[in-house]
This record gives C-alpha cells, sequence and structure tokens, in this order.
C-alpha cells in the first residue's frame, strides 16, 4: 500500500514539475499576458484538464513557478552556507547558486526577473516574502563582506542582484566560460571595487 502511495506521488510530482518547466518556457518567450493556459498543455502534452487539475488559473500557475523558483534559491542557498567559513567564501556561495539555478532553470529564471508585477493579492504577497527572505540573506554576506568598507550596504546589494539577474541576457553555457569561472570573475569584480585588491 504504501509503495502505491509512493509511486503515485512520484508520477503527480513528475507531471507537476513538467507543467511548471513547459509553462515556463511559454511565458519567458511569449509573455504572461501572451501566454494561454490551451497553449501550455499543448506543450506539456497533456489535455486542457490535466491544467486544471493541479492549477484552478493562469496565476495560480505563474506563482506556483515562481514559488518553486525562489523556493530553490533560497534552500539551496542555505545548504551551500553551511560548508562556509568566511564571508567572501559565503559570497561566492550566492554567485554560484544563482548561476547555477540559471543554467539549470533559465525560462523560470526568467519569468521570475520580468512577470513580478504580473501576480497580485495573496500570490504576490506570498512571492513577496520569499523574495525578501532571499534578499535579506544575501543582504548579510554583503554586510559582512563590506564591514570595513564605506559603502551603502542596501545599495551594494541591488548592484549584486541586478549584475546577476540580467545574466540570462549574455550567458550561454555552450560559448561561455563554465560557472566555476564566471562566479570567479564575478566574485573579483565585486571584491576588487570594495577594497581595490587585484588578487583573491
Amino acid at each position: 500500500m504504501r509503495t502505491q502511495v509512493i509511486k503515485r506521488q512520484a508520477r503527480y510530482e513528475k507531471r507537476l514539475s513538467s507543467i511548471l518547466r513547459n509553462a515556463s518556457k511559454i511565458i519567458a518567450r511569449e509573455g504572461f499576458d501572451g501566454a494561454s493556459i490551451r497553449t501550455m498543455a499543448g506543450q506539456s502534452r497533456i489535455g486542457l484538464s490535466a491544467i486544471y487539475y493541479y492549477f484552478k488559473n493562469k496565476d495560480e500557475l505563474l506563482y506556483a513557478i515562481q514559488h518553486h523558483a525562489f523556493s530553490t534559491l533560497v534552500n539551496s542557498l542555505k545548504e551551500k552556507f553551511k560548508a562556509c567559513d568566511t564571508p567572501e567564501e559565503k559570497l561566492r556561495a550566492v554567485i554560484e547558486n544563482h548561476f547555477q539555478f540559471f543554467v539549470k532553470n533559465r525560462d523560470e529564471f526568467k519569468v521570475c526577473v520580468h512577470e513580478i508585477d504580473s501576480l497580485s493579492g495573496k500570490y504576490y504577497k506570498s512571492i513577496l516574502e520569499i523574495r525578501q527572505e532571499y534578499f535579506r540573506l544575501v543582504r548579510q554576506v554583503v554586510s559582512e563582506v563590506l564591514h570595513h568598507a564605506h559603502y551603502e550596504i542596501d545599495m551594494a546589494t541591488f548592484f549584486l542582484f541586478g549584475s546577476l539577474n540580467w545574466v540570462y541576457m549574455w550567458y550561454d553555457p555552450a560559448k561561455n566560460a563554465d560557472i566555476q569561472k564566471v562566479t570567479t570573475q564575478f566574485l573579483r569584480v565585486f571584491l576588487n571595487g570594495k577594497n581595490g585588491s587585484k588578487g583573491l
């Protein structure tokens, strides 16, 4: 009995993951307003009724995409912090975590960057809370790194996010350096701007 329940749950999660992945692809390409549930169902190769089994409407689907993305970013970053001993190592973890999520979830990443204002009401509030948690985690790291520098911490944190969030505009895993090299380059730019050092 327990085995059957586990198998059903696995099938449920697999189909849900497929829906979110394909919906992200369509929304990233056509924008939230231009995307339709029918197109998403076709892309996922499931019936329209199956989409509505998981989600009441398109707003709930967009919420699920963003909730999954930011929850993943927050939880994976917390895990990475456990292996860090210094503020600089934490900053590397922040940059690497953001890049790794982008490489694995390019369309979902783009949806999160562009479609936060497409949410409203309880959906917007819930995603805002997770985004704020993520911001606080990263801000604390920036504060630790810049504690001797004369910088405004919020501004420096927004600068870091601004740089990281637009990576999808230029980074191509097939053409550019691997994630570790790009992470090191970003870290150097941020730290050299902070203290003028030429090495890490």
